[in-house]
């Protein structure tokens, strides 16, 4: 590849624009298009500043081959691609302790022994605090070892922007076609097949409305730490100052209070699900113990990932 090919990848790579290039470099959008067609070629400085930028070598840029290597990652391909794994990580354990208790519903509807419920219901908490274990302390040595990213470029922005608006609403509207799955199963026995007692229909039909809130949970916090991904320069402050300063412990502490409010709001939710529906008042307090003991593994799991080495 040439000079201008090689430009023009890792540009492309970025997810910015000629004229984004150009604003970068103090040079117009006609300069960036001309190296780019290899009609002319920037000064010593500039080249340097443009490695910089791509996080590559000059030799590579000037007369390498920029695709070939691909496995040389910019910083910012280095920095999205551990993000978006961070993100899942973070999504699927919250996930995981809503599964957990869904399924421990679903034992009622089949009219399986308790056992089996609980069970379940700690095995995918356990897997849950693993996850968020392993993920917080992977954060905290990326957040040490990477730093000085550079920005996304404005249009990629943009296009998260609108995805991040779908999918917002798509979880809101998830949760409210279980509340309508819910109202219909309980109140319509025409709905209820062969096979099942009026009380399994009804925990089955709980199920399904907590399934539903599984769901959205997991894509209002996947897509929401998306979000602050995007938020570059306050990554690179986090990352001068050390993650144990005050901007990397406000990021730890956002995500533990989101897990905490994911944990009590399904408290909530199976507490007046066993009450209304099974009239399980008394065995139904214990999700609030229980919740408060996850939301105390979550603070400390936070705190502890957010102490430097």
């Amino acid at each position: 590849m040439s000079f201008g090919e090689n430009v023009g990848y890792y540009r492309k790579s970025l997810g910015i624009t000629q004229e984004e290039l150009a604003d970068r470099l103090y040079v117009s959008r006609q300069t960036v298009s001309r190296w780019e067609t290899d009609s002319s070629f920037p000064d010593v400085e500039t080249v340097i500043k443009l490695c910089e930028l791509f996080g590559c070598d000059m030799d590579t840029l000037v007369r390498g081959d920029a695709e070939w290597s691909g496995e040389r990652l910019t910083p910012l391909e280095v920095y999205d691609k551990h993000m978006n794994r961070f993100s899942a990580a973070i999504a699927l354990g919250v996930f995981s302790i809503l599964l957990g208790v869904s399924l421990l519903l679903l034992t009622y509807a089949f009219s399986l022994s308790e056992i089996v419920g609980i069970v379940a219901l700690f095995v995918f908490i356990a897997v849950a605090v693993a996850d968020f274990i392993i993920a917080g302390i992977n954060h905290d040595e990326f957040i040490r070892e990477n730093k000085n990213v550079s920005p996304y470029g404005e249009e990629r922005g943009k296009r998260f922007r609108k995805r991040f608006a779908v999918a917002i609403a798509g979880a809101t509207m998830l949760i409210f076609v279980g509340v309508v799955a819910l109202v219909l199963m309980c109140y319509n026995d025409d709905f209820a097949p062969i096979g099942f007692s009026r009380g399994e229909w009804e925990y089955f039909s709980a199920f399904v409305l907590l399934f539903c809130i599984s769901v959205s949970v997991f894509i209002y916090v996947f897509f929401g730490m998306q979000y602050s991904k995007y938020d570059v320069a306050q990554y690179n402050k986090d990352s001068e100052s050390g993650t144990s300063e005050k901007g990397a412990d406000e990021e730890k502490n956002k995500i533990g209070e989101a897990i905490s409010s994911a944990i009590m709001l399904t408290a909530t939710a199976v507490f007046l699900l066993l009450g209304f529906i099974g009239d399980l008042w008394h065995p139904g307090w214990v999700a609030f113990p229980i919740g408060g003991i996850l939301c105390a593994i979550s603070s400390i799991i936070t705190e502890a990932v957010s102490k430097k080495k």
